[in-house]
């Protein structure tokens, strides 16, 4: 297939392919986002007023859980099929449900929002796995609820640990007591250092090494039996992560890679085409299609191959934060994309100038505002980002102030329109026609026509004459007459009004001849006028008719004056 057959096949794609990233983007992004922890319909709520009502409700709603999960895992491997059966679904969701109701006993204020589903999970299974392997108080060294009823405690520690459950003081939640914040971020490591004890509880097995060295969510699928099946180097761990499951992310993000670079090759084909639709389309192609891989990378490890543990966390963060950026480079470049395709009548009005502007200043909002929520998202400070973007726009405020007012100044001009494209004005002492009124400068093709470019904060405030406006066009001319005494003179002045008077073209009742004043060698008599158009072109016409007939007067009275006269004819001798 030749190139010129293939450009028409990449510019019919181009739209189906953005459909398509749309589509895979929503999917991906709400549907594909990690599995939020149970419901709790059926579940009462968790039990917090004291250290004791916290660490046993807690204690018991794991142990029942994991042990519903395990028993549901054995009877799915019973079990034929590629599904789960009903009865094992029932037991996952009354499991999950127990999990989300534990999942209240800690404080997880600090967790980024991004990672908050998938580490509520984890931090609920790493923390029964540690304290399986502690050796607790006995129920009544801990306070109770008539403790607590008697005297409040701001926090009480696991005997010999830095596990801590503390009274909140603030928010919807205060005076619960919950597992501290720094108790749930250290989760992880208190689980690599005890995890080779034995427990003490006696419950066997670590349900959080089974549930980090398999796929699936809460409960691994069908096709874990082929992963049991895989040789023993496979599924040592490293870093957390058993090495198949290494190698399942790598083959992911490889996918993912494939793909983007294969959409910057369409988007370039289909860049080429003169729809203006179609070259909408290209620039948002590219950081579409690594919006969507970022997001399919993020779905398939956490909810397929389930990583675990700070691989995940950093996963997700850097995935999810690929996502956003690419969602508002796709913004700018549809903003300008759209912007470059903006066309109006006048395509170097003020109009058209602030209609791409505002196109690109609404990319640039919409932008801001994927920044500052992905911000949040991720875990970034929103008030110091807020606090740094304010301190960055003041200081670019003010390096930028001949900028502002010189748009300030183009927003004036369209308000007032003292000017339009295609306008005579006169500025100062200098006229021309208005070539261009931008969001900068305003240009203007000058009569001997050089370009005068002009900023807006500068144009807007001098005197501007819009000659183009005006109703009729003024004549004003200043003629030589012959006449020497007062008689001759005030008759010659009414004989110029009337021949100016004559023209077609001139106001009714216009018509000004007045003698100009001074002691000149010889009388002249200024001319006032209008001539009747708004149009330079043929102002300039009807001018020129008028001085022609001005000067084709003076040239005959200039004749008659030296023609003889018949008094002064000297009759000739007769030679007789």
């Amino acid at each position: 297939m030749t190139i010129s057959s293939r450009r028409p096949l990449r510019e019919a794609a181009a739209p189906l392919v953005a459909a398509l990233l749309v589509v895979l983007f929503v999917a991906l992004q709400f549907l594909g986002s990690p599995q939020a922890l149970g419901s709790l319909g059926f579940i009462a709520p968790a039990q917090t007023s004291s250290p004791r009502a916290t660490l046993e409700g807690f204690r018991a709603d794991v142990s029942q859980a994991t042990a519903l999960l395990m028993g549901a895992y054995r009877q799915n491997v019973s079990e034929p099929g590629v599904s789960w059966s009903e009865s094992v679904s029932a037991k996952v969701a009354e499991a999950d449900a127990l999990l989300a109701k534990a999942s209240r006993s800690l404080d997880l204020r600090d967790i980024p929002p991004v990672e908050l589903e998938h580490r509520r999970l984890e931090s609920v299974l790493l923390l029964q796995e540690v304290l399986d392997r502690v050796p607790l108080p006995d129920p009544s060294a801990v306070p109770g609820d008539g403790e607590i009823a008697a005297k409040p405690v701001p926090a009480w520690n696991v005997p010999g640990t830095e596990i801590r459950i503390i009274r909140i003081a603030d928010g919807p939640r205060a005076g619960e007591y919950l597992f501290s914040s720094e108790t749930v971020l250290r989760l992880e490591d208190f689980y690599r250092l005890i995890r080779s004890e034995p427990k003490l509880s006696g419950v066997p097995g670590d349900f959080y090494d089974f549930f980090s060295q398999s796929p699936g969510h809460l409960l691994p699928p069908k096709w874990y039996s082929l992963v049991e099946a895989l040789p023993a180097p496979l599924k040592v761990e490293i870093e957390g992560q058993a090495v198949w499951q290494w190698i399942a992310f790598a083959l992911v993000t490889g996918l993912a890679i494939g793909a983007v670079l294969g959409m910057r090759s369409l988007a370039r084909g289909a860049g080429s085409s003169r729809s203006g639709t179609v070259q909408l389309l290209p620039p948002m192609i590219l950081p579409g299609s690594l919006a969507v891989a970022a997001l399919f990378v993020r779905y398939m490890t956490d909810s397929q191959i389930n990583l675990t543990g700070r691989v995940n966390n950093g996963v997700e963060e850097i995935a999810q934060g690929i996502a956003y950026i690419a969602m508002i480079w796709a913004v700018l470049a549809f903003s300008n994309a759209l912007a470059g395709r903006l066309y109006f009548s006048a395509t170097k009005s003020i109009d058209a100038h602030l209609a791409r502007a505002a196109v690109r200043i609404g990319g640039i909002a919409v932008a801001l505002v994927l920044l500052i929520y992905g911000a949040s998202h991720l875990g970034i400070p929103l008030a110091g980002l807020l606090a740094g973007l304010g301190v960055g726009g003041l200081a670019v405020a003010l390096a930028a102030k001949p900028t502002l007012e010189n748009f300030i100044g183009g927003l004036i001009l369209y308000a007032d329109r003292p000017v339009r494209v295609g306008d005579l004005c006169r500025f100062g002492n200098l006229e021309g026609r208005v070539e261009e009124i931008g969001i900068r400068s305003t240009r203007i093709r000058g009569l001997d026509r050089t370009l005068i470019t002009i900023p807006n904060a500068t144009f807007v405030n001098m005197n501007i004459i819009n000659l183009t406006s005006r109703d009729r066009m003024p004549y004003d001319r200043v003629v030589g007459i012959r006449a020497a005494d007062t008689a001759a003179i005030r008759h010659e002045i009414e004989a110029v009004a009337a021949l100016v008077a004559e023209h077609p073209k001139i106001e009714p009742g216009s018509v000004q001849a007045r003698l100009r004043e001074g002691h000149e060698e010889k009388p002249k008599v200024e001319i006032h006028a209008l001539i009747a158009t708004s149009k330079w072109d043929d102002f300039l016409r009807i001018q020129q008719e008028i001085d022609l007939m001005l000067r084709d007067r003076m040239l005959a009275a200039a004749r008659a004056e030296e023609a003889p006269s018949a008094d002064n004819v000297v009759p000739l001798k007769d030679p007789a």
